[in-house]
C-alpha cells in the first residue's frame, strides 16, 4: 500500500515501540493485510495527507511528537480522513476510562488478543 493511493485498503499501525509495531505487521500480513507503520502520530499524519487510506488506523496514545489524543484531534479537523475509522490501541490501564470517550470503532488491550484483534480489522475491509 503506497501513500498515493486513494482506495481504502490495508492497516496503518501508528505506535512508538518498534517491536510492538513489527510483531503486529507481521501478524496482520500473514493473514493477508497489507499494512504501514508510523512511529508516531506526525509521521501518520503525514502519509495520510499523502494520500494514503487504510481501512483502519490502529493507534497507541502514548507517543513522542503527536500522541494519540492529539492525532485525533487534527484528523477529525481533515475531512479527507475524518472518516477513516481508528482502534485505540492501550497498555495502561488507567487510559482505558479515557480511551472510551473518544470516538473510536474498539479499544484494544496490550498485549494484544490475535483473534480480538483480527475481528476488529476485518469488519473494516
Amino acid at each position: 500500500m503506497s501513500p498515493q493511493d486513494d482506495q481504502r485498503d490495508g492497516v496503518l499501525i501508528v505506535d512508538d515501540d518498534s517491536g510492538f509495531r513489527s510483531v503486529v505487521e507481521e501478524l496482520l500480513q500473514a493473514f493477508g493485510y497489507e499494512v504501514v507503520c508510523a512511529e508516531n502520530g506526525s509521521v501518520a499524519l503525514d502519509l495520510l495527507r499523502r494520500g494514503l487510506r487504510p481501512s483502519i488506523i490502529l493507534l497507541d496514545l502514548m507517543m513522542p511528537e503527536i500522541n494519540g489524543w492529539e492525532f485525533l484531534a487534527l484528523k477529525r479537523q481533515e475531512p479527507a480522513l475524518a472518516n477513516i475509522p481508528v482502534a485505540i490501541l492501550s497498555g495502561v490501564d488507567s487510559l482505558e476510562a479515557k480511551a472510551a470517550t473518544l470516538d473510536a470503532c474498539a479499544l484494544l488491550k496490550k498485549p494484544l488478543d490475535l483473534d480480538t484483534l483480527l475481528a476488529v480489522v476485518a469488519r473494516t475491509q
